[in-house]
């Protein structure tokens, strides 16, 4: 989108769930990565689906109002065995588009695989060591939300990916 690799970018990585979405929020500059924040949103776990999508968009929305990030990289869903997780994972993941979408930002999906792979060299490696290795990459003390992980995860292939041209944007 016409940045080149040197312009400060803010990069909102997203792992999408109906029961808990992980985000975070890294700056970039250069090849410098700084997280901004990183957590999940936990919607109430009893309450009716379409309320917990609602407190999801509505929660992303927040985030993206607050921080300007200047684009998205959201995990894409594998297929479940299950068809009904399928259908509430992609849900949850259209929320995060829209949310996004109504800030007009660019938004990128990327395989867990992948992912996974480009932080730790190993597609099928843990969550645990995915964690090890971002708190040894930005100095952080660990012990977070594994979803947050993930998210983090996600923002920093995206960062990585930035030249790339096998970025997909959604």
């Amino acid at each position: 989108m016409g940045n080149n690799s040197f312009s400060e970018r803010i990069i909102l990585g997203i792992d999408p769930g109906t029961i808990v979405t992980g985000y975070a929020l890294i700056k970039t500059s250069g090849r410098q990565i700084q997280p901004i924040d990183f957590g999940c949103i936990r919607p109430p776990k009893k309450a009716l689906l379409s309320l917990r999508y609602h407190v999801l968009f509505q929660s992303l929305n927040h985030l993206i109002s607050l921080h300007k990030p200047t684009e998205v990289a959201i995990e894409t869903p594998f297929i479940h065995k299950n068809p009904q997780s399928a259908l509430k994972l992609g849900s949850a993941l259209g929320c995060a588009i829209i949310a996004a979408k109504e800030h007009n930002l660019p938004i990128y999906g990327y395989a867990p695989r992948e992912v996974k792979r480009s932080i730790t060299g190993l597609g099928s490696a843990s969550k645990e060591d995915v964690e090890a290795i971002l708190c040894a990459m930005l100095g952080l003390k660990g012990g977070f939300r594994l979803d947050a992980t993930d998210a983090l995860s996600i923002a920093i292939h995206h960062e990585r990916e930035h030249t790339s041209s096998s970025k997909k944007e959604l």
